[in-house]
């Protein structure tokens, strides 16, 4: 009485200890993680420097906000984005909006006159020294014609119209509207405004919906206008992932204990019952604890992973207190000690599977593994040394008519072994489908990307000309001069390709280019611009200014991004990344049958597909999962080789490998992808059914009680990753699908071979 009255003295202590170390750590702050980039894998193959242009151009992408209001009429569309620029200056999310340009003329015309000559269009100077004649009759009909007013630099001050062309080579396809100072395009009679913001705070936006309530706002505005409203942003996509996941997470866990409890009230038909969700309460707060301590943090991923341990945990308390539903004199504590050994094994053998899991370079595998140890110990350790004294004095009135009937079934349909055709069957079954199995990772798995959110990013990627894609060339040089160097000749093998690109070296001219230019065009002959004595201006200043264009200031990359024509092209250029390293985008629009890796040399020309790349990652990873898997199991095969021989051992691994294989050949005949989260799910498949399988060896029970208990436990697992197979995220509804069907092989298969 005294060694039971100690362990609920400490095992009530413990649980106390659990319960404020978890509200310790919530107090803290900041332990929830949402950010969907953390749980990409581990960095193994591309070089630092690779790495650290990544992290700034998706920092920058990340903070960005682009939005698009059309109307059909050119006012009401400029009209509406005034008022949405409001909206969004009330939010306070934003740092900056760039709704509108009103420069000073003055200091646009400095600009202008600085940068007129260093970004002369190549197109411009080929002409110039091709057909010199042809500019200038173009420039002299320009200049008569009173209706265009193509140069906002006066004719004294540029004498050779260069200014008309500083424009031309925008980053973006978009117009200037000189009366309001808004950026806006014309397509099929709408007329489309260009609004963008840089969110102060892109990853920790709070409250949590407040970019997605501030965009519905502005829907709802642009809907009453009777205009159309387009926006995209990392963020948007990251808010809207983030706003599901915590809602799913909220719902799977009610659903799932909601069910599991009316599963269990119809079963032992007492309240009592509710005490069995005492170990998944302290699994799960343990498991949470565990991941804060480790990791600094937990994401929300994690725990949307982790509901489905609900079923899991339950597992223990069900072997448990199942065996009482059909004896006469059921006594807890004697239960409890005849099954020590055997929740002892099954935990460590699913804890070896885990911590091996943990290898990984994935940080969600690291998390998920650290949080089901540790969750599975505490659900463990409260089971025996708690439930016992909870349940004390317990005895069921008698056994349920419907448990009976469904024992009598279960003793019937599997007390036979399997008939010859049908293995044949399921082996012909089972080969095929492993024939058609397709083992492939894809980041959009990760997440659902709404397809409406998708059509309107791209529209406004059409619009803009804005090339989103994550694909581009890193051009890493000593310095600006050398950078821009590199950056055409870059350029010049990609047009003789015909590949599309964007670069800044596109609009600006390496200094040495500038000088060469200058000297060479200096050279024209009077007979090149004749034309414009005809139409009244002097020869003389004409000649003049090309004289001086040897001896023009050349302009540096640094000073012309500091202008405010020069902002447009801020985003190629990634500035200074290490000591004498300075880096810029090469973004190119692959077609059909296109390839720019070929240009990079991987030594300072890198090829960044961030997809491919992060596909090639996830797939090395779930190579490398599987590969402890296997060691895993031989590792329980020494375990159980150690305790019960051989010939069991074997037999005890049969069942969870038999259901692993089938489950394959499930996937491969729905056509479903087995991914890195198909494979984590046929992980846990295998820790679930050695936990079966080592109830069945060495429970003393009957065997139809025995085959009672395993049913309760799977119908719980059931729900659990039934509810996450319905996922609106594709990466957990492959997880929970593949646990699900693998759980259904599995408990077929153990009771087949353990009659």
């Amino acid at each position: 009485m005294k060694k039971s009255t100690a362990l609920s003295v400490l095992s009530t202590f413990l649980l106390f200890a659990v319960c404020s170390l978890f509200t310790f750590l919530v107090c803290q702050g900041n332990w929830l993680q949402t950010d969907l980039r953390t749980l990409l894998p581990e960095e193994q193959s591309w070089q630092p420097i690779q790495i650290q242009a990544d992290q700034k151009q998706e920092t920058r992408f990340n903070q960005q906000l682009i939005a698009m209001v059309g109307h059909q009429d050119a006012e009401q569309a400029f009209q509406l984005a005034t008022e949405i620029v409001r909206q969004w200056q009330a939010s306070d999310l934003f740092s900056q909006i760039n709704d509108n340009i009103q420069p000073d003329l003055p200091a646009l015309q400095q600009e202008l006159n600085l940068l007129k000559f260093a970004t002369l269009p190549a197109p411009v100077r080929k002409q110039l020294v091709e057909q010199p004649e042809t500019y200038f009759q173009h420039y002299a009909e320009q200049i008569l014609n009173p209706f265009e007013k193509a140069n906002l630099l006066p004719l004294e001050q540029d004498w050779l119209g260069f200014g008309r062309f500083v424009f031309n080579s925008s980053a973006i396809a978009m117009q200037w509207n000189m009366d309001n100072g808004m950026l806006y395009t014309e397509q099929d009679g709408m007329t489309w405004v260009l609004l963008r913001g840089e969110l102060a705070q892109a990853e920790t936006i709070k409250p949590v919906h407040a970019l997605l309530d501030v965009v519905g706002e502005n829907r709802l505005l642009a809907e009453a206008k009777q205009a159309t409203f387009l926006v995209t942003g990392a963020a948007l996509f990251a808010a809207d992932s983030k706003q599901k996941a915590e809602t799913e997470s909220s719902v799977m866990s009610v659903l799932g204990i909601s069910l599991t409890l009316m599963l269990l009230l119809f079963v032992f038909r007492t309240w009592r019952i509710v005490w069995l969700f005492l170990p998944i309460l302290v699994g799960m707060l343990s498991g949470l604890c565990g991941v804060i301590l480790g990791f600094g943090q937990v994401h929300i991923l994690t725990i949307v992973i982790g509901t489905s341990l609900v079923g899991v945990l339950i597992d223990f308390p069900l072997h448990w207190l199942a065996s009482s539903l059909f004896a006469s004199n059921w006594q807890g504590t004697q239960a409890m000690r005849s099954l020590r050994f055997t929740f002892l094994m099954s935990l460590l053998i699913t804890f070896v599977g885990y911590a091996l899991l943990g290898f990984t370079h994935l940080p969600i595998l690291k998390q998920t593994a650290l949080f089901s140890m540790v969750a599975l110990v505490g659900a463990v350790l409260t089971t025996i040394f708690i439930l016992p004294n909870l349940f004390r004095h317990w005895q069921v009135a008698c056994p349920s008519l419907f448990l009976s009937k469904v024992r009598s079934i279960l003793d019937r349909f599997f007390t036979q072994p399997f008939h010859k055709i049908t293995v044949l069957i399921l082996a012909l079954f089972t080969a095929a489908g492993i024939y058609q199995t397709q083992w492939q990772d894809d980041i959009r798995q990760w997440v659902a990307l709404p397809d409406e959110m998708l059509k309107e990013a791209q529209q406004i990627a059409q619009l803009t000309g804005v090339n989103l894609s994550s694909q581009y060339l890193l051009v890493i040089a000593p310095d600006d001069e050398k950078l821009l160097q590199k950056e055409s000749e870059l350029t010049e093998q990609l047009l003789q390709k015909g590949i599309a690109f964007q670069a800044v070296s596109q609009w600006i001219m390496p200094k040495a280019q500038q000088q060469a230019w200058g000297e060479r065009l200096s050279q024209l002959p009077p007979k090149s611009y004749e034309v414009m004595e005809q139409i009244g201006v002097s020869s003389g200043e004409i000649r003049q200014a090309i004289q001086q264009l040897k001896t023009t200031k050349t302009v540096s990359l640094n000073e012309a991004l500091q202008t405010q024509i020069g902002q447009g092209w801020q985003s190629f250029y990634l500035g200074k990344l290490e000591d004498n390293q300075v880096a810029s985008l090469v973004r190119v629009n692959l077609q059909a049958g296109q390839s720019a890796e070929q240009f990079a040399n991987g030594k300072d020309i890198f090829w960044q597909d961030k997809r491919a790349h992060l596909n090639a990652s996830f797939e090395h990873t779930r190579n490398q999962a599987a590969g402890l898997k296997l060691l895993s199991f031989v590792l329980a095969g020494l375990l159980l080789w150690r305790f019960w021989g051989i010939k069991r051992g074997v037999m005890m691994l049969l069942p969870p490998l038999f259901a692993i294989v089938m489950t394959i050949a499930v996937f491969g005949w729905l056509g479903l992808p087995i991914g890195l989260f198909s494979l984590f799910g046929l992980l846990l498949v295998s820790a679930i059914g050695v936990d079966y399988t080592a109830y069945m060896q060495t429970a003393q029970e009957p065997l139809s009680n025995k085959r009672i208990a395993i049913l309760l436990a799977a119908l719980t697992t059931l729900i659990s990753f039934m509810l996450l197979g319905i996922s609106s995220t594709p990466a957990v509804a492959i997880f929970g699908l593949s646990v699900s069907i693998g759980v259904l092989f599995s408990v077929a298969i153990t009771f087949k071979l353990f009659r």
